[in-house]
């Protein structure tokens, strides 16, 4: 490492999402920035994984427009290309039978899922939930959320099945009702975009930004600790030491802890409840069923799209399909199992697939959010604030972080606060 790279004004430990927003920002705000991440690439769990022309995500990312993340994308001048999917001319899946998606008013009153009776209460809550006049209080669990808006037990497992979708956690009886009812809200009243090539392009954007303000990124950096003194100093694992005037971490909750033992306590880290997926992502020569391009499982979490439908994300022509099993906390299926469940799911709704198949990846247990907002601890007013603790110019960021958003969003905002608020401590 160059010599006038080991004093800094700030340090940025961890190259994802929340950590390449906040060395941005730090950056724009006029502080000397380094960001160390371990890995060799940066992105955690944005990176891409190009097989055979396929761009494999880890798992199906969708960027809401409007939301944190997009916001800061566009303050940052870093452009995506990509397309809104077409998700109300999917399906939802119950018993082994498809249905026509409840999206949208002619979705709603074509479903054979529902009765008419449950269509005509979908549509007063959907109009309820559009405009935020549903009264959930923060610490209700997901469970008597639901309980509370509708009698109707098919009402409730759509409503469930949607919020799965919007937030990617099954926690029913663990998680905030109003956190995740929120993030449905977001999913009804706002588009998303499937990026082109792979959310790789936003990462490379990302890292093309802060380098044009003047931070310096090193890939294949990894922290050992933190301490603080009279400053701040970071022990890479080559004995290499760096000190900085303020530190961000932006690190899942435990790695937190580890690298500063005294955020142990911190509300938030200990106690961290992870939302999990399994996914088996495949790339097909074509679409041997193309009018089947979405489908939601209400009896089951699963989960079946088809990305590049809206998205270049595989040769032309061809398909690259995402599906998903949502895993509810402390769930340990067995590896073979998930990937029989997630094949099965694809002989329903594209059948002849298997003769199509040119390329997978299965990903029996990826982190989706560090850390469920959990109804016990308050949902997102639980979270632990970026001010870590009572330590004087240190912060912490990522979609565990922050009284709002979720997923990316969470992870954006989060640091985008880091960072800014960072630069002014590093100030002289």
């Amino acid at each position: 490492m160059e010599g006038d790279m080991r004093t800094v004004d700030v340090v940025v430990v961890g190259g994802g999402i929340a950590g390449l927003v906040a060395a941005a920002f730090a950056s724009k705000a006029g502080a000397g920035v380094l960001l160390l991440e371990a890995s060799p690439a940066f992105g955690g769990r944005a990176r891409t994984r190009v097989v055979s022309g396929y761009h494999f995500n880890q798992g199906a990312h969708a960027l809401y427009r409007g939301g944190f993340l997009d916001k800061a994308l566009q303050d940052l001048g870093v452009e995506v290309t990509g397309s809104v999917p077409a998700l109300a001319d999917g399906f939802f899946v119950n018993d082994g039978e498809l249905h026509q998606a409840p999206f949208s008013a002619a979705g709603l009153a074509s479903t054979t899922l529902l009765s008419d009776a449950e269509k005509g209460e979908m549509a007063s809550l959907f109009r309820r939930l559009r405009d935020g006049s549903t009264q959930v209080s923060p610490g209700t669990s997901l469970n008597d959320a639901l309980a509370a808006l509708s009698p109707s037990p098919r009402v409730r497992a759509v409503l469930a099945a949607m919020v799965r979708l919007t937030s990617i956690v099954h926690a029913p009886i663990a998680a905030d009702g109003l956190a995740l009812l929120d993030q449905l809200r977001g999913g009804l009243t706002r588009s998303v975009l499937y990026l082109d090539g792979g959310w790789a392009t936003m990462v490379e954007g990302l890292r093309s930004a802060c380098a044009a303000l003047g931070a310096c990124l090193r890939p294949g950096a990894r922290v050992e600790g933190i301490e603080h003194g009279s400053s701040w100093c970071a022990t890479l694992a080559d004995g290499t030491a760096v000190t900085a005037r303020a530190v961000i971490l932006a690190v899942a909750p435990a790695q937190a802890a580890a690298l500063y033992p005294a955020l142990k306590d911190l509300r938030g880290t200990i106690d961290a409840v992870p939302a999990k997926v399994a996914c088996l992502d495949i790339g097909l020569a074509h679409l041997p069923r193309p009018d089947v391009r979405f489908a939601l499982g209400v009896d089951r979490p699963l989960y079946f799209s088809v990305h590049s439908a809206a998205a270049r994300l595989a040769p032309e022509g061809a398909a690259l399909v995402h599906t998903m099993r949502y895993l509810e906390p402390d769930e340990t299926p067995d590896r073979d199992r998930l990937m029989a469940e997630l094949e099965g799911y694809m002989d329903l709704v594209q059948p002849g697939w298997r003769e199509l198949e040119r390329a997978r990846r299965f990903l029996p247990a990826m982190s989706v959010i560090s850390a469920i907002p959990r109804a016990a601890t308050g949902g997102l007013g639980g979270r632990p604030d970026i001010a870590a603790g009572n330590a004087e110019g240190l912060f912490i960021c990522g979609d565990w972080v922050g009284p709002v958003g979720l997923l990316s969003d969470a992870a954006a905002v989060s640091g985008r606060s880091a960072g800014e608020a960072a630069s002014v401590s590093a100030r002289p």
